[in-house]
């Protein structure tokens, strides 16, 4: 009996010790947490430019010639479900964040060589071993289960995409915004300087990764978790840790390109109805309302704020899915991702943030849009943000009401005036807005009419008969905007509504604010009901 006892104790002690240097050297996210609250008290040191001679003479062409080569995709020979790319140095990415492999074991470095790449171009001199690699990206049988398709995408600072089933990439979800849209002040790019990238399971449906971030004004320790499918999700928690009081900060940031849609004049000579990868901001306050900006062709920098106190999400999407729209076989502008944020825990009063450059250029990303708290973070605060992105097609519940699907802009000529004994479409269907104002005479400096169509569907409004139209609630800033008729109609493609209002702005050069929202048609009309999401619109003249 005392044998086996001095036999039991000591296997457990054997399995005590076995254990101890697993357990000890186990990595967390806490000692991201903990590198990221060190770094904060040293100076800000990016990553260095490690493009080496010979790739910088390479031209776009040329790199596209050097890929990564498929049998050296990390956990490939473990036949896991995810599995990993990577990027090669370029003249896109001259950084090199240090990317690590996470096992149950142990965190390690992974390591470069020029024979994991594929180069159909010749490099002369060889390049060095340990250049290391620009980004990385993630793959998953997320259209077919035999086939690996990337769905994550870091490259380049703290940007990364992400799309959903059947999408191709669009927009950049990005870590931290600093100074972004801040006119006149030099915008700061966060960087993730290092990734661990965490072994899944066999039969793992979800993916962790940790990143560490660094500027000149902030670290930080974030963790991401990726679900790929239909709508793929990426739950963020990051732990912020501030050298410097900041001007300017933007809170879960994305970043889009928004070149022309059926409300812009101008298309640069291009056959394409649209080019977008987003086109407009949807948010759902903290109070439930819900409110949609369709994006413009900006004549100047602008920025729009929607103030609000912790709201319930906000993002950029792409609502226009019709191919006929864009007519572009190869880029895919009608598959690309809409993406939305869900705040986690209360995130106090700030305001949603969208700021929109001028641009002519397809290639180059001109929208902002972030969340930018009031309270601005204080040099040695610590910050810590638990938010949800999804990246999706369509989503019927964003909003739960019907919405604006497509706004046209025309600077039309006076309508004639109907026949005698004629009634006006305006009362055919009843419309609840005053009756048009008779138009004044032109005089020099006056102010040109603009015509705006709105189409609004979904959630049931199609159910609506046409003889009992919506109420149409329309409103303007400045209140001198003078409303010179307005009209409701049901769309027989579709049971859609069309919105077609003309206002007579107040001025030149002073901006006109619109509002556009059908309502249930109830009295007296402070009880209404909103049947659309609210939708805004900012017009320069």
């Amino acid at each position: 009996m005392r044998l086996h006892l001095t036999l039991a104790l000591i296997v457990v002690l054997l399995l005590v010790i076995t254990l101890r240097p697993s357990e000890r050297h186990r990595f967390t996210f806490a000692q991201v947490q903990a590198s990221a609250q060190q770094l904060a008290q040293k100076p800000y040191v990016p990553l260095p430019d490690t493009l080496p001679p010979q790739l910088r003479k390479l031209t776009p062409a040329q790199e596209l010639g050097i890929f990564w080569n498929d049998k050296y995709r990390l956990w490939r020979k473990y036949g896991l479900p995810f599995q990993v790319d990577f990027y090669h140095l370029s003249n896109e990415g001259r950084t090199s964040p240090k990317i690590n492999m996470v096992d149950s074991r142990r965190a390690r470095a992974l390591a470069f060589s020029p024979a994991f790449f594929n180069y159909r171009v010749p490099i002369d001199p060889p390049l060095p071993p340990n250049l290391g690699y620009a980004g990385f990206y993630v793959r998953y049988p997320i259209n077919k289960p035999d086939s690996l398709d990337g769905f994550f995408s870091a490259l380049g600072a703290s940007y990364f995409r992400v799309v959903a089933k059947d999408q191709v990439y669009g927009l950049s979800a990005r870590g931290l915004a600093i100074n972004a849209g801040l006119d006149g002040k030099t915008e700061e790019f966060p960087e993730f300087k290092e990734w661990w990238l965490h072994e899944p399971d066999p039969n793992a449906t979800e993916l962790v990764l940790d990143a560490l971030l660094d500027s000149a004004s902030v670290t930080g320790a974030y963790e991401f978790k990726l679900r790929p499918g239909p709508v793929t999700s990426v739950d963020i928690h990051a732990v912020l840790f501030f050298r410097r009081t900041v001007d300017w900060i933007g809170i879960a940031p994305f970043s889009s390109m928004y070149l022309y849609g059926e409300n812009a004049a101008n298309h640069f000579g291009n056959f394409h109805p649209e080019i977008h990868d987003s086109d407009g901001v949807l948010v759902n306050t903290g109070k439930g309302d819900w409110l949609w900006r369709p994006l413009e062709q900006a004549p100047l920098f602008q920025i729009y704020r929607i103030n609000d106190e912790n709201p319930k999400g906000f993002g950029l999407l792409q609502r226009d899915r019709d191919f006929q729209h864009y007519q572009d076989l190869s880029l895919k502008y009608n598959v690309r991702p809409s993406a939305w944020i869900t705040p986690h825990g209360n995130w106090g009063k700030g305001a949603v943030i969208l700021a929109h450059r001028p641009s002519d250029n397809p290639n180059t990303d001109n929208v902002v849009l972030f969340w930018h708290p009031e309270q601005i973070p204080q040099a040695g605060d610590r910050m810590v943000l638990d938010y949800t992105i999804d990246f999706y097609m369509n989503d019927a519940s964003r909003p739960p009401l019907a919405y604006s699907n497509a706004t046209w802009v025309l600077n039309p000529a006076p309508p004639p005036a109907p026949p005698v004994g004629t009634s006006s479409a305006l009362n055919a269907v009843k419309q609840t807005t005053p009756p048009p104002a008779p138009l004044p005479p032109s005089v020099p400096g006056s102010t040109t009419p603009v015509q705006f169509q709105i189409d609004f569907a979904g959630n049931g409004i199609e159910d609506i008969p046409a003889d009992k139209p919506p109420y149409l609630y329309l409103h303007f800033d400045p209140p001198e905007t003078r409303l010179r008729d307005s009209i409701l109609q049901k769309i027989g493609y579709g049971n859609s509504w069309r919105a077609t209002f003309t206002i007579i702005p107040f001025k030149h050069n002073v901006p006109t604010e619109l509002q556009c929202r059908l309502m249930q048609v109830t009295q007296p009309q402070t009880n209404a009901k909103p049947l659309s999401e609210e939708w805004n619109y900012t017009w320069h003249q």
